[in-house]
């Protein structure tokens, strides 16, 4: 009796300190605890999901089977063990994990979670959201559930569902940047301009090098017709990262429409050094010269588009009809 007490002290502990991030002296104690008791199922369990997080899936598999083999009815064991198997990529092998803990534990919240993470991963979105709901029966607080509804809801095209997950991830944590980013740009695409930059700016407010949600503020303010505060994001986004092509394209348009084209055409050419092949930017270099009178630049833009875009694409067209202009003139 004492050397299970002994060995459930060494698991408390080390349990205690893997969630510290401690992974070192976690290991000392799950060993010790082990040794105390070798049948113990819970530090078997502990010991592989520290070994999971060092990325040493197949000796965590082996500790999950044994734990599982000592306990069959450990419902963690059983949900650790398809975390590992999704981490492998082995998916029928999770799929099955997964089952077999809710089916052990009805309430395992975070294996209907993983399980729902599992068919998303798949492209199985009924299934998923279907899994989502249970676990937010459960937990109806699981923002994480919420969040992830909402992005299969978006895969699905179904806007006004995912903006509802959103909001709600949002009401559980504020700081959510991931759903706030999200329904801005549903806000932005409903023209919604003034309610998605008061949606995206406390995630700006909270992460300032986040492009994305800068680069959805700029299009809420572009939309408005608020140039000037749309150029100061995107040239934020490219202060960081120059080769940004979204953010560069957009703010060259602006540069354009405030009568600037030097300057967009430098900005242009200059995220072009960085992504020649992109056809976007040598269509809009070429709107660009072409607008300067630099025709020979120009033809050369939209030829380069001509040969790098598929037969029957928009740009392509675009790009035909441009250069025809351009021989005219």
């Amino acid at each position: 009796m004492n050397d299970i007490y002994q060995s459930a002290v060494h698991n408390n502990r080390g349990s205690a300190l893997v969630m510290q991030g401690k992974l070192g002296a976690a290991r000392d104690e799950l060993e010790a605890a082990l040794r105390e008791y070798p049948t113990n199922s819970t530090a078997l369990t502990n010991l592989g999901y520290l070994l999971s997080r060092e990325g040493k899936l197949d000796e965590a598999i082996l500790l999950y089977q044994k734990a599982i083999g000592i306990n069959p009815s450990y419902a963690v064991a059983h949900n650790n063990l398809g975390l590992a198997y999704t981490e492998k990529e082995q998916y029928p092998e999770a799929r099955e994990a997964f089952r077999t803990a809710i089916s052990l534990d009805p309430a395992y919240a975070v294996a209907f979670l993983n399980l729902a993470q599992l068919h998303h991963i798949e492209g199985e979105l009924t299934a998923a959201v279907e899994a989502y709901r249970a676990c937010l029966r459960i937990r109806p607080g699981e923002v994480q559930a919420h969040y992830n509804l909402g992005v299969v809801h978006l895969e699905q095209g179904l806007q006004d569902q995912a903006a509802s997950s959103f909001w709600q991830a949002i009401r559980i944590d504020r700081d959510h940047a991931e759903a706030r980013i999200n329904l801005a740009a549903i806000l932005v695409k409903r023209r919604r301009w003034d309610q998605a930059i008061e949606m995206i700016t406390p995630a700006i407010r909270k992460q300032p090098e986040n492009h994305l949600a800068r680069y959805h503020r700029a299009l809420a303010f572009l939309g408005k017709g608020d140039l000037d505060q749309a150029a100061t994001d995107l040239e934020e986004i490219l202060a960081r990262d120059a080769g940004a092509v979204a953010a560069a394209n957009n703010l060259a348009l602006i540069y354009r429409q405030q009568g600037k084209p030097e300057k967009a055409a430098t900005l242009l050419s200059s995220c072009l050094d960085k992504h020649k092949g992109n056809t976007m930017l040598h269509y809009n270099l070429g709107l660009v010269q072409q607008g300067l009178g630099c025709l020979d630049q120009a033809r050369s833009h939209f030829t380069r588009v001509i040969e790098l875009e598929p037969q029957g694409s928009e740009r392509r067209e675009r790009a035909q009809n441009s250069l025809k202009e351009c021989r005219a003139s």
